[in-house]
């Protein structure tokens, strides 16, 4: 009995049973593979953000009228071709009436933020006229960095293209004009150029009808700088005054404004100041406290069909005509019928000749040189018939030839005068072969 009590209060191991095991659950630091991912973007993310503290770059604000597609991350600020920030945000401003663009610029560019830097859309609207702006369909727009002078700031109004103007030191000085034709193409910035150089750009443009005379009015504003069009002669060169003498003294040559379009159908407008010979006469005059440099009818389409009828298609039809009846009077003429009549039968006295080596040499060498003769006489008569016509220059290669033919015919009768027996081995070598 107390055996077995004692028996039973013995451990496993007493009482001669295998061990048991007990197990732990141990907690170690790793989460496990699965999180491998997310921890490391977070270091890459955190390595990035690093970079950008301390590369010492600075964020900028540019206002737009228009985004223009330009997008986060995608859109780059470039300065000569080189990349100098990136867009990181775009937004509307309170009103909704631009857009404000926030770029993150390289250190090397920080130095160039100052109050006088402009930044200005490359490709904002693709043309058939600035062939670089038609990558921008595909890509998008970037912005464009020209470094100015002033006070360091951050914030900017951006232009939707290249600014014509010299800079903010050179202030434009306003001209009204009236065109003729699609003047409401017309967009602000558009280049205002004199002789193929530009020296402005549009301001504005407007609409209005006349009531009282049913008139349509389509006024377009020009800013015109000058410094672009390099007056000489005064010592204010760059001053208004100067400008406006310069323009009022073109005005009393034929100066005029013209709507053109290049290319031409296709391309984009553009307001052309023209000498126009034969200009009625015109004057600086004042419109709404504007001056108004006239215009001249015309320009686009009109100015291609204008160019296209001076052509003088009637004169060059009745050349043509001339030079016909010219050549006509060549070809039938009797002096030029002898001529090759005579050649013919020299020809075939020769060939006679040449199978039978007869004694015929001397009555074939004249009949060379009378031929020749009259080729001479026929030349001579030809120059006469297009003597002071405008047919003269389309028949020099006719009597050229003819007068060829002449001296290739006098050479050969004056060979055969000094070597008659030519014919005789000509047929000899011909038997041979």
């Amino acid at each position: 009995m107390n055996d077995r009590h004692s028996d039973e209060h013995r451990s496993p191991e007493q009482a001669g049973e295998p061990g048991r095991v007990a197990a732990r659950v141990r907690h170690g630091w790793w989460p496990g593979w699965i999180w491998a991912i997310p921890v490391a973007a977070l270091i890459v993310v955190g390595w990035l953000g690093a970079r950008a503290l301390l590369s010492g770059g600075e964020d900028i604000t540019i206002s737009f009228p228009d985004a223009h597609g330009m997008k986060v991350n995608n859109t780059d600020v470039v300065y000569r071709g080189t990349n100098v920030g990136q867009v990181t945000e775009v937004k509307l401003n309170d009103n909704g009436t631009a857009a404000i663009v926030t770029a993150s610029m390289d250190e090397a560019a920080i130095k160039f933020l100052r109050k006088g830097t402009r930044f200005w859309l490359r490709g904002a609207n693709p043309s058939l006229s600035n062939p670089q702006s038609l990558g921008a369909i595909l890509s998008g727009p970037t912005i464009v960095m020209d470094p100015g002078t002033g006070a360091k700031t951050t914030h900017f109004i951006g232009l939707e293209r290249k600014p014509i103007g010299p800079g903010t030191n050179s202030q434009p000085v306003l001209y009204e004009v009236s065109l003729s034709g699609a003047v409401g193409s017309l967009k602000t910035g558009d280049p205002v150029a004199l002789d193929g150089f530009t020296i402005g750009e549009v301001h504005s443009t407007g609409f209005s009808y006349d009531a009282r005379t049913g008139e349509i009015a389509t006024p377009a504003t020009l800013e015109i700088y000058p410094s672009l069009l390099h007056i000489h002669g005064t010592a204010s060169p760059d001053s208004p005054a100067a400008l406006q003498s310069a323009i009022e003294t073109l005005i009393g040559k034929g100066l005029r404004a013209r709507l053109e379009r290049d290319p031409p159908l296709v391309g984009s407008y553009s307001v052309s100041l023209e000498m126009v010979p034969g200009a009625p006469a015109a004057t600086l005059a004042m419109v709404d406290g504007l001056p108004q440099i006239p215009s001249a009818p015309g320009g686009g389409l009109n100015t291609i069909v204008d160019r296209f009828k001076k052509v003088p298609i009637e004169q060059i039809g009745q050349n043509v005509l001339d030079i016909t009846h010219h050549v006509d009077g060549i070809v039938s003429s009797p002096q030029l019928k002898d001529a090759v009549r005579e050649a013919d039968a020299a020809l075939k006295q020769i060939r006679q000749m040449t199978s039978k080596a007869g004694p015929q040499i001397t009555a074939a060498t004249k009949s060379l040189r009378k031929a020749a003769d009259d080729l001479d006489r026929t030349a001579q008569s030809a120059n006469g018939l297009v003597s002071g016509s405008t047919a003269q220059n389309g028949l020099e290669s006719t009597l050229k030839e003819i007068t060829d033919a002449a001296r290739s015919i006098r050479s050969l009768a004056d060979y055969l005068d000094r070597h008659p027996e030519a014919l005789v081995r000509g047929r000899e070598a011909t038997a041979s072969e």
